[in-house]
């Protein structure tokens, strides 16, 4: 199937936010969301993906000097898992009995055959989260934050809940507008936002070079 990419772009992107700077040349393709949600419909069974999202922090406004603080994360994740499998093979891990059964979504409505959640006109993609490559937090005017700055206003994180393990299963829907770039399969593609990003648009900005 045809895919919407830029291709034969040479790009050149670096990430100076994250503690072990990434910075590399590649032949990146790029993707519309709509272009996204074809290529991960393609995609079978477990897959280990790389993200760079930019989120929201969710932050207090109470006493908060940052305003709406945003957080720029590389992550790594796996796409087209099970989770009651997941925590099952983690409860075995532990030496517990394998009989968790997930319970229905509180939010949103999976898409049949799909690895995306949809929710109020909005897509989200589905991810096992296995290890953070990094963060940093930045403030409304753009002014890079230590997560000692931050800590006194994030929401407090809820913990595994009905999973009984003692190393959580940790699930993340990204909404489609967050990711800025995704990599899995050998392959490396920049999201084009229809509205740019304010914080990771900038540090993810491609400069054209061939």
């Amino acid at each position: 199937m045809a895919r919407p990419l830029l291709a034969g772009k040479t790009f050149h992107l670096v990430f100076p936010c994250f503690f072990q700077p990434v910075s590399y040349t590649v032949d990146m393709k790029a993707l519309t969301q709509a272009a996204l949600v074809a290529v991960l419909a393609e995609v079978k069974g477990a897959t280990f993906a790389t993200l760079i999202t930019e989120t929201d922090s969710r932050c207090r406004k109470t006493g908060n000097p940052y305003g709406n603080v945003r957080k720029v994360s590389r992550v790594n994740v796996t796409l087209g898992f099970q989770y009651a499998a997941a925590v099952n093979r983690q409860r075995t891990r532990e030496g517990a009995e394998a009989d968790f059964e997930a319970a229905p979504r509180q939010w949103g409505v999976r898409l049949p055959g799909t690895m995306l959640v949809e929710h109020k006109g909005k897509q989200y993609l589905e991810t096992k989260v296995e290890r953070s490559l990094g963060h940093q937090y930045f403030s409304e005017t753009g002014q890079a934050l230590t997560d000692a700055q931050v800590a006194p206003f994030l929401p407090v994180r809820s913990g595994p809940g009905r999973q009984d393990v003692e190393k959580e299963i940790m699930v993340r829907d990204y909404s489609l507008d967050s990711i800025r770039s995704l990599a899995f399969k050998g392959e490396q593609y920049v999201m084009l936002q229809d509205v740019p990003a304010s914080i990771a648009g900038c540090i993810l900005a491609p400069v054209t070079v061939g």
